[in-house]
């Protein structure tokens, strides 16, 4: 089977922590904090979208992804435009009545169906994902793993300042330099 017709889909597409200019793709409001590709992976199979994981690729405009978050999905957009998937019709309309989230006054709507009518196939699947992203099990878990985990370190320093550092109250076995000057 071959890949070249799939499109790319890093994590840093949908990171609410990242600017523009290191790779987020859509509104910081719409996006998630720290997706990974499992929950790209799980979004997309929630959605019934064909993809591939490549686990080992980084993302060029952020060096900091490659190493902390590597990895990229490999997605099948034209089949899932074919198919209907993403409220994309085969002859590229789209539907207007989707799942994606309001803005909120007049003016936003007008510019949000506006967004809708010409925004590709990619964006409306990274808006998808995004909001499936936050619903996810797995992620749910994970991040409340990590909470946890960093309210246990942040106890432990809070323990670590409060000793009293090099007052052991024994007397010191190191042996004193020098002497009295004798006259």
């Amino acid at each position: 089977m071959s890949y070249k017709q799939f499109t790319a889909i890093y994590p840093n597409y949908l990171d609410s922590n990242k600017t523009s200019k290191l790779g987020r793709r859509i509104a910081a409001k719409y996006a998630v904090s720290e997706p990974t590709i499992q929950d790209i992976h799980e979004g997309l199979v929630a959605l019934n979208i064909r993809h591939v994981i490549q686990p080992h690729k980084g993302y060029s405009r952020d060096a900091s992804s490659r190493w902390y978050n590597s990895g990229r999905v490999l997605v099948d957009l034209e089949g899932a435009a074919n198919d209907g998937i993403l409220g994309m019709h085969g002859d590229g309309s789209f539907d207007l009545d989707d799942d994606i989230p309001e803005m909120g006054d007049e003016e936003n709507d007008k510019q949000q169906e506006n967004n809708q009518q010409t925004c590709g196939a990619k964006k409306r699947l990274l808006l998808q994902l995004a909001l499936r992203i936050r619903e996810l099990p797995n992620r749910l878990k994970r991040l409340e793993e990590a909470e946890k985990m960093s309210k246990e370190e942040e106890q432990k320093s809070v323990v670590e300042k409060t000793k009293p550092v090099g007052m052991s109250g024994g007397t010191s076995n190191r042996k004193k330099k020098g002497g009295k000057k004798k006259k």
